[in-house]
Protein backbone atom coordinates (compact mmCIF):
# COMPACT_ATOMS: atom_id res chain seq x y z
CA UNK A 1 0.00 0.00 0.00
CA UNK A 2 2.78 2.67 1.04
CA UNK A 3 4.46 1.61 -2.30
CA UNK A 4 1.41 2.81 -4.11
CA UNK A 5 1.81 6.44 -2.77
CA UNK A 6 5.69 6.92 -3.62
CA UNK A 7 5.69 10.15 -5.41
CA UNK A 8 2.47 11.98 -4.20
CA UNK A 9 2.00 15.31 -2.23
CA UNK A 10 0.70 14.69 1.69
CA UNK A 11 0.14 17.15 4.94
CA UNK A 12 2.35 16.71 7.91
CA UNK A 13 -0.56 15.99 10.36
CA UNK A 14 1.65 15.14 13.67
CA UNK A 15 5.06 16.86 13.61
CA UNK A 16 8.26 14.79 11.91
CA UNK A 17 11.16 15.19 14.57
CA UNK A 18 14.85 13.50 14.36
CA UNK A 19 14.37 9.96 15.92
CA UNK A 20 10.46 9.80 15.65
CA UNK A 21 7.44 9.06 13.42
CA UNK A 22 4.89 11.67 12.26
CA UNK A 23 2.11 11.46 10.33
CA UNK A 24 1.33 12.30 6.96
CA UNK A 25 -2.24 12.58 5.17
CA UNK A 26 -1.98 11.70 1.51
CA UNK A 27 -5.01 11.53 -1.31
CA UNK A 28 -5.15 7.84 -2.03
CA UNK A 29 -7.71 6.95 -5.14
CA UNK A 30 -10.98 8.65 -4.13
CA UNK A 31 -10.22 10.01 -0.48
CA UNK A 32 -7.47 10.87 2.10
CA UNK A 33 -5.46 8.21 4.02
CA UNK A 34 -3.06 8.85 6.97
CA UNK A 35 0.83 7.28 6.75
CA UNK A 36 3.40 6.95 9.52
CA UNK A 37 6.26 8.68 8.46
CA UNK A 38 9.89 10.19 9.28
CA UNK A 39 11.89 12.14 7.06
CA UNK A 40 14.45 11.88 4.55
CA UNK A 41 16.69 13.20 6.30
CA UNK A 42 16.93 12.30 9.96
CA UNK A 43 18.42 15.61 11.20
CA UNK A 44 15.05 16.97 10.37
CA UNK A 45 12.20 17.96 11.78
CA UNK A 46 9.30 18.27 9.33
CA UNK A 47 6.42 20.42 11.42
CA UNK A 48 2.69 20.24 11.22
CA UNK A 49 0.95 21.60 8.38
CA UNK A 50 4.30 21.38 6.44
CA UNK A 51 3.58 20.05 2.36
CA UNK A 52 5.73 16.92 2.03
CA UNK A 53 6.35 14.84 -0.90
CA UNK A 54 6.64 10.90 -0.36
CA UNK A 55 10.17 9.73 -1.19
CA UNK A 56 10.09 6.18 0.06
CA UNK A 57 8.08 3.82 1.78
CA UNK A 58 9.55 1.33 4.63
CA UNK A 59 6.60 -0.87 4.85
CA UNK A 60 2.87 -1.41 4.80
CA UNK A 61 1.95 2.09 6.30
CA UNK A 62 4.94 3.83 6.72
CA UNK A 63 6.53 6.78 4.28
CA UNK A 64 9.87 8.58 3.78
CA UNK A 65 9.18 12.22 3.08
CA UNK A 66 10.78 15.30 1.93
CA UNK A 67 9.73 18.81 2.69
CA UNK A 68 8.24 20.27 -0.57
CA UNK A 69 10.25 23.46 0.04
CA UNK A 70 13.61 21.25 -0.01
CA UNK A 71 13.62 20.38 -3.63
CA UNK A 72 15.86 20.45 -5.83
CA UNK A 73 14.84 20.46 -9.88
CA UNK A 74 17.44 19.32 -12.07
Amino acid sequence: MAADVVGKLGRVTAAITPGHLGEVLIEVRQGSERFLARSSDATLSIPKHAQVIVVGSLGARTVEVEPTDSLRLP
